[in-house]
């Protein structure tokens, strides 16, 4: 069975006067079936800490050139007192 994944950026929402940065590959999954891809990370150092992530995407969106995307929103772990949320798209493929 094919299988596929998707890139995805971004940066986490400002809260206590700074931002962290974040990008990965998500998990692997079955090409041209319903599914999602898991996402997990550890956002950029900033501010004297870092915040791990890990979520599931949307299931895939479809583009009419028979290519597909995922969206994903979460929140990120308690760190240093506060959170972040991110959020974005992932690349189509």
């Amino acid at each position: 069975m094919l299988q596929h994944s998707h890139s995805y950026s971004g940066t986490t929402t400002y809260n206590q006067g700074h931002i962290h940065h974040y990008g990965g590959v998500t998990s692997k999954a079955p090409s041209r079936v319903p599914h999602n891809h898991k996402i997990k990370g550890v956002t950029t150092f900033n501010d004297g800490h870092e915040h791990k992530y890990i979520t599931e995407t949307s299931p895939g969106i479809n583009l009419p050139n028979g290519r597909h995307y995922h969206c994903f929103r979460t929140r990120v772990e308690l760190e240093d007192g506060h959170i972040h949320y991110i959020s974005g798209y992932t690349s189509a493929n």
